[in-house]
């Protein structure tokens, strides 16, 4: 039996320093799932709405194993 879940975070941006950025911070917070037994199964990337605010967000989903032990 799996456990699933959704995370969102921020993947791209108009300025070339706030995207490297926000993708290190964005895989740093899927690496840390990943070392916790989560497993990638779908990404999808959201729309913007017209507004100031130049961020884009993806949407992961993640499932695990219920039950299983991770080492360190």
């Amino acid at each position: 039996m799996y456990i699933y879940k959704e995370i969102e975070l921020v993947t791209k941006n108009s300025s070339w320093w706030k995207q490297k950025k926000y993708r290190k911070e964005s895989a740093f917070i899927l690496n840390k799932y990943r070392k916790l037994g989560w497993r990638l199964t779908k990404k999808i990337e959201l729309k913007n709405k017209p507004n100031v605010d130049t961020r884009s967000f993806t949407l992961y989903s993640l499932k695990k194993l219920e039950g299983k032990k991770v080492g360190k």
